[in-house]
Protein backbone atom coordinates (compact mmCIF):
# COMPACT_ATOMS: atom_id res chain seq x y z
CA UNK A 1 0.00 0.00 0.00
CA UNK A 2 2.84 2.42 0.90
CA UNK A 3 4.73 1.79 -2.31
CA UNK A 4 1.57 2.31 -4.34
CA UNK A 5 1.01 5.71 -2.71
CA UNK A 6 4.66 6.67 -3.25
CA UNK A 7 4.56 5.62 -6.91
CA UNK A 8 1.30 7.47 -7.46
CA UNK A 9 2.72 10.63 -5.79
CA UNK A 10 5.92 10.44 -7.84
CA UNK A 11 3.90 10.00 -11.03
CA UNK A 12 1.77 13.03 -10.25
CA UNK A 13 4.87 15.08 -9.49
CA UNK A 14 6.47 14.10 -12.81
CA UNK A 15 3.24 14.83 -14.66
CA UNK A 16 3.03 18.29 -13.10
CA UNK A 17 6.69 19.02 -13.89
CA UNK A 18 6.33 18.02 -17.54
CA UNK A 19 3.10 20.00 -17.88
CA UNK A 20 4.84 23.12 -16.51
CA UNK A 21 7.80 22.62 -18.85
CA UNK A 22 5.55 22.14 -21.89
CA UNK A 23 3.91 25.52 -21.31
CA UNK A 24 7.30 27.29 -21.60
CA UNK A 25 8.23 26.05 -25.09
CA UNK A 26 8.18 29.50 -26.71
CA UNK A 27 7.24 33.11 -26.19
CA UNK A 28 3.49 32.99 -26.65
CA UNK A 29 3.64 30.07 -29.11
CA UNK A 30 1.64 26.93 -28.41
CA UNK A 31 3.64 23.87 -27.40
CA UNK A 32 4.35 21.43 -30.22
CA UNK A 33 3.05 17.88 -29.92
CA UNK A 34 5.55 15.05 -29.54
CA UNK A 35 4.90 13.78 -33.11
CA UNK A 36 5.64 17.24 -34.61
CA UNK A 37 8.78 17.63 -32.53
CA UNK A 38 10.29 14.29 -33.57
CA UNK A 39 9.41 14.74 -37.25
CA UNK A 40 10.79 18.26 -37.67
CA UNK A 41 13.24 19.38 -34.99
CA UNK A 42 13.90 22.69 -36.78
CA UNK A 43 10.46 24.10 -35.83
CA UNK A 44 11.65 25.45 -32.49
CA UNK A 45 11.70 29.26 -32.49
CA UNK A 46 15.28 30.55 -32.66
CA UNK A 47 16.10 34.24 -32.85
CA UNK A 48 19.04 35.09 -35.10
CA UNK A 49 19.28 38.72 -33.92
CA UNK A 50 20.08 39.63 -30.31
CA UNK A 51 17.47 41.38 -28.20
CA UNK A 52 17.56 45.16 -28.32
CA UNK A 53 19.22 46.73 -25.26
CA UNK A 54 16.95 48.59 -22.85
CA UNK A 55 16.71 52.35 -23.40
CA UNK A 56 19.13 54.50 -21.35
CA UNK A 57 17.91 55.93 -18.08
CA UNK A 58 16.36 59.35 -18.27
CA UNK A 59 17.35 60.19 -14.68
CA UNK A 60 19.07 63.55 -14.54
CA UNK A 61 20.70 65.15 -11.54
CA UNK A 62 22.19 63.82 -8.36
CA UNK A 63 22.12 60.11 -7.55
CA UNK A 64 19.60 58.86 -5.02
CA UNK A 65 22.15 56.75 -3.14
CA UNK A 66 25.80 57.04 -2.32
CA UNK A 67 28.02 60.07 -2.77
CA UNK A 68 27.04 62.60 -5.41
CA UNK A 69 29.65 63.50 -8.03
CA UNK A 70 31.77 66.41 -6.80
CA UNK A 71 31.02 65.81 -3.11
CA UNK A 72 33.85 64.49 -1.01
CA UNK A 73 33.94 62.38 2.11
CA UNK A 74 35.12 64.03 5.29
CA UNK A 75 37.95 61.95 6.76
CA UNK A 76 37.25 60.03 9.98
CA UNK A 77 40.18 61.86 11.58
CA UNK A 78 38.31 65.15 11.04
CA UNK A 79 35.13 63.85 12.76
CA UNK A 80 34.83 63.56 16.55
CA UNK A 81 31.89 61.20 17.23
CA UNK A 82 32.61 60.50 20.91
CA UNK A 83 29.57 62.58 21.92
CA UNK A 84 26.99 60.34 20.26
CA UNK A 85 25.86 56.85 21.26
CA UNK A 86 26.33 53.74 19.12
CA UNK A 87 23.86 53.61 16.24
CA UNK A 88 23.91 57.33 15.50
CA UNK A 89 24.97 58.32 11.98
CA UNK A 90 28.60 59.26 11.43
CA UNK A 91 28.84 59.62 7.62
CA UNK A 92 29.54 63.19 6.57
CA UNK A 93 30.24 64.65 3.13
CA UNK A 94 31.27 68.10 2.00
CA UNK A 95 29.09 69.48 -0.82
CA UNK A 96 30.64 71.06 -3.88
CA UNK A 97 30.05 74.57 -2.54
CA UNK A 98 32.34 73.84 0.47
CA UNK A 99 29.93 75.53 2.88
CA UNK A 100 27.45 72.67 3.23
CA UNK A 101 27.94 69.46 5.17
CA UNK A 102 25.72 66.53 4.31
CA UNK A 103 24.89 64.02 7.03
CA UNK A 104 23.99 60.67 5.49
CA UNK A 105 21.87 58.36 7.63
CA UNK A 106 19.32 55.57 7.49
CA UNK A 107 15.77 56.07 8.70
CA UNK A 108 13.09 53.45 8.84
CA UNK A 109 9.83 52.53 10.42
CA UNK A 110 9.29 54.95 13.30
CA UNK A 111 12.98 55.96 13.59
CA UNK A 112 13.60 59.55 12.51
CA UNK A 113 16.84 61.54 12.42
CA UNK A 114 17.27 65.30 12.59
CA UNK A 115 20.41 67.41 12.76
CA UNK A 116 21.38 71.06 12.99
CA UNK A 117 24.57 73.05 13.18
CA UNK A 118 25.49 74.26 16.66
CA UNK A 119 28.50 76.37 17.61
CA UNK A 120 31.04 77.18 14.91
CA UNK A 121 34.54 78.30 15.85
CA UNK A 122 37.83 78.56 13.98
CA UNK A 123 38.75 75.05 15.27
CA UNK A 124 35.49 73.13 15.14
CA UNK A 125 31.91 72.85 13.96
CA UNK A 126 29.38 71.22 16.30
CA UNK A 127 26.57 69.17 14.74
CA UNK A 128 23.68 68.36 17.08
CA UNK A 129 21.73 65.21 16.18
CA UNK A 130 18.50 63.75 17.46
CA UNK A 131 17.35 60.22 16.78
CA UNK A 132 13.76 59.48 17.74
CA UNK A 133 12.98 55.81 18.25
CA UNK A 134 9.56 54.18 18.55
CA UNK A 135 7.97 53.80 21.94
CA UNK A 136 8.02 50.32 23.42
CA UNK A 137 5.21 48.26 21.90
CA UNK A 138 4.53 50.74 19.07
CA UNK A 139 3.84 49.16 15.67
CA UNK A 140 6.08 50.53 12.92
CA UNK A 141 6.33 49.79 9.19
CA UNK A 142 9.28 47.61 8.17
CA UNK A 143 11.47 49.63 5.80
CA UNK A 144 14.78 51.46 5.67
CA UNK A 145 15.56 54.50 3.54
CA UNK A 146 18.69 56.53 3.06
CA UNK A 147 18.32 60.18 3.97
CA UNK A 148 20.65 63.13 3.50
CA UNK A 149 20.47 66.11 5.82
CA UNK A 150 22.15 69.28 4.51
CA UNK A 151 23.83 71.43 7.14
CA UNK A 152 24.74 75.00 6.12
CA UNK A 153 27.95 76.42 7.58
CA UNK A 154 28.82 80.10 8.11
CA UNK A 155 32.22 79.53 6.44
CA UNK A 156 33.82 76.67 4.50
CA UNK A 157 34.80 73.69 6.67
CA UNK A 158 38.46 73.69 5.70
CA UNK A 159 40.51 71.78 8.29
CA UNK A 160 38.09 72.35 11.18
CA UNK A 161 36.96 69.32 13.19
CA UNK A 162 33.30 68.27 13.04
CA UNK A 163 32.09 67.38 16.54
CA UNK A 164 28.96 65.21 16.64
CA UNK A 165 26.78 65.56 19.73
CA UNK A 166 23.38 64.44 20.90
CA UNK A 167 20.89 67.23 21.02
Amino acid sequence: MRTTVKLLGTGLLLLAATACGAGQSGAGAPAASSSETSASPSLSPVSSSPAAPPPPSQTVGRPTQGIAPGDDVIAETQVDARGVPEGYPRSLFRATDGRTLILQAEEGGCRRISARVGDQTAQQVVVLMTVTAPQKGQMCPDYIKETRIPLALAAPLGSRTVVLRQG
